[in-house]
């Protein structure tokens, strides 16, 4: 949900997912120059009356060497655009927004305002949208004394269920488990696809809705990295493949279609049906393993829709008996072909793969890979985007032009975010990818990736496949989904997403989980590809004091006014 408060000097806006709130403030520029202005001071109350400081951990090297902690620890926020990444979902909040002037031992507000600001609720209409944590190299975790930075393997009864909880968010509990639960008895069916399909805890769900009379039916991979056990040559250790986990569950039987044909049988959706009809679909990037539900960042898309869970389980049925990739290509064109993306009208509409064969000998990019780029290049504010895995030159020919519009773009790999930022000298493109902090300047406990917290091996940072475009506006988009961002995906894999488009309620979940894990990796990432710059940067990048912070924020040429004026101006924010 949006909200502005435009009443007084200072103007205040703010954008809410289920768990994260963004604020930016505007003010005439007049009132801080020449006026000793340090930054803002921000306060939240929730509907209790709790009350809690969101001032950051920067602090003034002026102050560093005083005795006393409440002085030297000081902290202010120099920027017009700031989080709160700890808001629960359906609450209300009061933030607090004082601008502070003077110096940095002695300051007093002025202009101070307020916001009122709801968060969204996980569970509300159609689309539901859950995250895990996703960032296992945090502080959060690290400095946990029950978790000990540990293996979640090595924890045990309460510890280990309150870090399950803690890492997995409302993609575990609400999410996943809750999706089969709702199937309470033998009027319920469950249609599962799923390329990796190991994990004990959801096995057991599975087994436990089975026993409750619900028919289970499943398509998994039958490729050998998934469905085959596998021992480590080194420790002689064996990790089970799907076949024998969903032996040991009892699953063997509901079983009914391994696929094999497909480069990747990528899946990772189920289809609810009750008497028989489908009702609802729970899809996303989340394999269903510990490091894809507990490590590394995933997406679960929870949907309410009897029309889009019929398409997912003709798609499902078309998958039964292995056919060629060229035979379910047709299902998959005839349920939603390629086109001019631009031009669909509000509402959701799934994609699924195979399609586009056969491919070309020339090796052109999938029609529909193509129709992407085309969407993102017709952008006017601001786009956002997930690169788990390659970066293909069809998104590299459009970030790399000169855009007026936003870009901000989260890699798993600094290798390729560096790859696409060397190509583009265009301010509005923002670059990050996944990284833990090595530095030392807060003596903090040292971060750890999603390959300790949870065994990761291929992916340890994000895996989520969506992308997000002009989300403020009042015809916001969002695609999102299983499929990587590549043409093997579209066209030789089993795959699906869905556009979902002039929904404003999954546009704003979607930006401010995005701005998490954005700002997140934002200030690692820099300390990993700038090891020996000689000037601070990120966490090691004191507060400043020379009141010349805040110019950028008016600088029409820089990206800090222009973020700002895309809240100034955001669609249906309503009055607080």
């Amino acid at each position: 949900m949006r909200f502005k408060n435009e009443t007084k000097v200072l103007k205040l806006y703010a954008v809410a997912g289920t768990q994260t709130v963004l604020l930016s403030f505007d003010i005439d520029r007049k009132k801080l120059d020449g006026q000793q202005f340090m930054g803002f001071a921000i306060e939240r109350t929730d509907s209790k009356g709790s009350k809690i400081s969101l001032n950051g951990s920067k602090h003034f090297t002026s102050l560093a060497q005083n005795p006393k902690p409440a002085i030297k620890n000081t902290s202010l926020v120099q920027s017009f655009y700031w989080q709160d990444y700890e808001a629960d979902p359906g609450e209300t909040y009061t933030y607090s927004i004082q601008p502070m002037f003077g110096t940095a031992i002695n300051h007093s507000p002025k202009y101070t305002n307020s916001i009122k600001v709801t968060t969204e609720k996980l569970h509300d209409g159609t689309h539901s949208v859950f995250f895990n944590f996703g960032v296992t190299g945090s502080q959060g975790y690290a400095a946990n004394k029950e978790f000990g930075n540990k293996n979640i393997n090595s924890l045990s009864g309460k510890a280990r269920e309150h870090a399950l909880a803690y890492l997995g968010r409302d993609l575990w509990t609400e999410g996943l488990l809750k999706f089969v639960r709702q199937a309470t008895n033998k009027t319920y069916s469950i249609y599962g696809a799923f390329y990796e399909f190991v994990l004990p805890e959801f096995l057991s769900e599975i087994k436990a809705a089975k026993q409750r009379g619900v028919d289970i039916q499943l398509v998994v991979s039958g490729k050998a990295d998934q469905y085959s056990d596998h021992t480590n040559p080194k420790t002689g250790v064996t990790t089970p493949g799907s076949k024998t986990m969903i032996a040991k569950y009892g699953l063997t039987k509901n079983v009914k279609g391994i696929r094999t044909k497909p480069s990747s049988p990528h899946n990772k959706f189920m289809v609810l049906c009750e008497n028989g009809k489908p009702t609802q679909v729970w899809t996303g990037s989340t394999n269903i393993t510990q490091s894809g539900v507990f490590g590394h960042c995933n997406t679960g898309h929870w949907i309410k829709n009897a029309a889009i869970a019929k398409e997912y389980l003709r798609y499902w049925n078309a998958l039964l008996g292995d056919p060629a990739m060229t035979t379910v290509a047709q299902t998959s064109v005839a349920i939603e072909a390629d086109t001019d993306l631009s031009k669909l009208g509000k509402g959701a509409y799934v994609f699924f793969s195979p399609r586009d064969l056969p491919e070309p000998q020339d090796k052109t990019p999938a029609p529909h890979l193509l129709n992407y780029a085309k969407l993102i290049d017709k952008a006017h504010e601001l786009v956002c985007m997930v690169f788990p895995f390659n970066y293909d030159d069809v998104f590299d020919n459009v970030f790399r032009k000169d855009h007026t519009f936003l870009r901000f773009l989260l890699f798993e790999s600094p290798t390729q975010a560096k790859k696409s930022e060397a190509k583009s000298n265009d301010t509005n493109l923002k670059v990050t990818a996944g990284a833990v902090y090595k530095g030392k300047e807060k003596n903090w406990i040292k971060e750890v990736t999603s390959k300790t917290v949870a065994g990761s091996q291929h992916v340890l940072y994000v895996h989520n496949k969506f992308f997000i475009i002009d989300p403020l506006t009042d015809h916001p988009i969002v695609l999102t989904g299983s499929a990587n961002f590549s043409n093997n995906s579209i066209r030789n894999n089993d795959e699906n997403s869905i556009l979902i488009k002039g929904d404003p309620r999954v546009a704003d979940i979607y930006l401010t989980e995005f701005d998490r894990l954005f700002v997140h990796f934002w200030p690692r990432y820099l300390a990993e590809i700038k090891p020996k710059s000689k000037q601070p940067i990120g966490f090691a990048k004191p507060l400043d004091e020379t009141y010349t912070w805040h110019k950028d924020y008016f600088d029409k040429k820089k990206f800090g006014y222009k973020r700002k004026i895309l809240f100034v101006g955001m669609a249906g924010a309503r009055k607080s």
